[in-house]
């Protein structure tokens, strides 16, 4: 493999933010993300993305550990000298200035010749969608327009990993999913490495090709999307990522590797063997359906405590033999009485033992 085709390849080798608060901010976060890679750093607030997003930009420089960049060690580099661009969550555009020369602001500032600065700025306004808006100045743009001026911004300057910080928290819900999807259609198209910084999961989810979920200044788990919310190993990833109850069972026993489980008044089986005794399980809200008889299926006895229809479905909160557990029901059209009873079943495949 070439080093052009390596240039965008980002390693976190045991990386520690100290700010000297008694507890550090990053806690030996170790990572690494292919060129070419769209990955997320979802978490809380808190949990250390932020800083970590800008110990990758050189905003930061760590206490410990090391950062590779193209294979190059950049861990003592300040901002300046790494080929890095950053997309602010607020957009960072000069008012008084054009989109022509908000976009070409980097390469003057590097010295580029003016008729230089023109082209690359006129190619990366049409590879975005922008060309014919050049003499506007950033009031005159919608939420998402502006976007895309700060991403043109950043590309600009030919990266070779491009950062988003929050980049859709200023846009109202249709927007914010029109340019997420704006967002990974170019990173596809341009095969650019990108790190982006949510605590959004949904957003998380739809734009990347990995997510790192962060949790009081570690990694929690890393994975695809799919990989994290339909098998996550922690109870704080199966919540935070889909908000799945975890309650608490038992695993009975072990034959020909399935586990068999006890949680509340159902049983069933899970294909892998786990210790016997007492287990966390997960089970995402959207998985249960009111049926009349169990059909084979797991099945738990429960009282509706709270309804609420919210236009996709209908949201309960409800009291089972196995705990308090809140239920999506996608097909449902209208709320349930307070206090009324029924079965809720599930798969056993949707059940996941977790630590």
């Amino acid at each position: 493999m070439t080093q052009a085709t390596k240039k965008g390849t980002l390693e976190f080798i045991n990386v520690v933010k100290d700010y000297g608060t008694g507890e550090p901010a990053v806690k030996g976060v170790s990572f690494r993300i292919e060129d070419g890679d769209l990955v997320t750093l979802l978490g809380p607030s808190g949990c250390g993305k932020t800083t970590t997003l800008r110990m990758v930009a050189g905003l930061e420089l760590p206490t410990k550990g090391q950062i590779m960049l193209g294979g190059k060690d950049v861990t003592a580099q300040s901002a300046s000298q790494r080929n890095v661009s950053l997309v602010f969550q607020s957009y960072a555009l000069f008012p008084h200035m054009s989109v022509m020369d908000n976009v070409g602001y980097g390469p003057t500032v590097q010295g580029m010749a003016k008729a230089q600065v023109a082209a690359k700025v006129n190619d990366t306004l049409k590879l975005i969608g922008l060309n014919g808006y050049e003499d506007r100045l950033p009031s005159e743009l919608s939420g998402g327009q502006q976007q895309r001026v700060a991403i043109a911004r950043a590309l600009v300057l030919e990266p070779a990993v491009l950062l988003f910080d929050e980049p859709l928290s200023n846009l109202d819900t249709k927007l914010r999913r029109h340019v997420r999807e704006e967002i990974r259609e170019l990173q596809q198209r341009l095969a650019i490495t990108c790190v982006y910084v949510t605590h959004d999961r949904e957003e998380a989810m739809a734009v990347s090709d990995h997510i790192i979920v962060m949790d009081k200044g570690h990694i929690a788990e890393a994975g695809s999307p799919n990989q994290l919310f339909f098998e996550p190993r922690t109870a704080f990833v199966a919540d935070f990522l889909s908000e799945a109850n975890v309650l608490t069972g038992e695993v009975t026993s072990v034959t020909d590797g399935k586990s068999n489980v006890r949680l509340g008044d159902a049983t069933f089986a899970i294909n892998a063997p786990f210790d016997v005794g007492p287990a966390k399980i997960a089970l995402r809200p959207d998985v249960f359906d009111v049926v009349s008889d169990d059909r084979g299926q797991p099945a738990l006895h429960v009282k509706v405590k709270k309804s609420a229809f919210v236009g996709k479905g209908v949201e309960l909160v409800v009291d089972s033999s196995a705990g308090e557990l809140f239920v999506f029901l996608p097909r449902a059209k209208a709320t349930l009485e307070a206090g009324s009873e029924m079965r809720l079943a599930f798969s056993a495949l949707d059940a996941r033992v977790i630590k």
